[in-house]
């Protein structure tokens, strides 16, 4: 059993976070360090990210083992306790307006991220108490921390203390060399990612001849559709229902018997699908999903 307790202390846009690891038979190991913040609940985010970071940088083996992280923080304590992270994967991180799911996004994302690599099933959260001797310890250092000069980005002060010895300096250690920290840390926010996918107009009207194809004769046949997990469908839904048609073009590639297969545009064909919208606006083309958007993002280039 590994147990994890955090804090962050927040003001004047810096926090100082702090985590302490005990584990059954092991010294305690405490780490700090400080970094810029805009909120409170970034840095009580953060101090739990900085604790997951060190667990997969020292090689740990975590296999078999059950974590317990305990944080003041109720809002975390509910989100991973009821998985909520997963319902944001699904809608990739934003509303129907745009807007993140969550303040803060971009470290909540993180730190979801991280719980998946090490096992959502692996790790527990809980609530502190103020009494309990351990809290007390990492708000201690997380105050001591912010306080510090700024430390070099994602380098954490470790100490080390045997049974209830006070703790000594250990090292300085830098995560971010990790290789699966690093792939985390620089993975692309879906919300970022999308926003770029949705400015993407690959019409150009006049270099494209459209055909109006029956709904029910367009299926999906592409890895990269039937493997997808995920779609924002943005206000797709509303405006179908407003208006029953789709306004932008599908792309589809011919197939025997009058068929055809999805190339691009598969969120307007589901909500062509679901609102029963007979007919769709559509572009015929010989190419793949990929060599359809690689060639209309060249022209799209050369028409800007």
């Amino acid at each position: 059993m590994i147990k994890i307790y955090t804090d962050g202390s927040f003001k004047k846009n810096k926090a100082g976070i702090s985590f302490l690891i005990i584990i059954d038979d092991r010294n305690k190991i405490l780490g700090y360090t400080n970094l810029k913040c805009k909120k409170n609940i970034q840095a009580e985010l953060q101090a739990i990210i900085h604790a997951l970071q060190y667990l997969i940088n020292v090689d740990m083996s975590l296999e078999n083992q059950k974590i317990e992280i305990v944080t003041d923080e109720n809002s975390i304590v509910e989100v991973f306790g009821s998985q909520k992270y997963k319902i944001w994967d699904s809608c990739q991180w934003e509303k129907e307006n745009g807007g993140t799911v969550i303040k803060c996004a971009r470290e909540w994302f993180i730190l979801s991220c991280f719980v998946k690599k090490i096992g959502d099933m692996t790790i527990r959260f809980s609530k502190t108490s103020k009494r309990d001797s351990q809290n007390k310890v990492v708000h201690g250092y997380a105050n001591y921390a912010r306080k510090l000069q700024f430390c070099k980005k994602n380098s954490i002060h470790i100490m080390e203390a045997e049974n209830d010895e006070d703790f000594v300096f250990k090292e300085i250690v830098n995560t971010s060399e990790n290789r699966e920290v690093k792939e985390i840390l620089s993975m692309k926010r879906p919300w970022k990612s999308n926003k770029n996918k949705a400015d993407f107009k690959w019409y150009i009207e006049g270099q494209h001849e459209i055909v109006y194809i029956d709904t029910h004769d367009i299926i999906i046949t592409e890895e990269i559709h039937l493997n997808c997990n995920s779609l924002n469908f943005g206000t797709l839904f509303r405006t179908a229902a407003e208006s029953h048609e789709i306004s932008y073009p599908i792309a589809v590639k011919p197939l025997e018997y009058g068929k055809y297969a999805l190339v691009a545009g598969i969120t307007r064909l589901i909500t062509a699908k679901i609102f029963d919208i007979p007919r769709v606006p559509c572009v015929i083309t010989d190419f793949s999903n990929e060599e359809f958007l690689k060639q209309n993002l060249v022209n799209v280039g050369k028409n800007n």
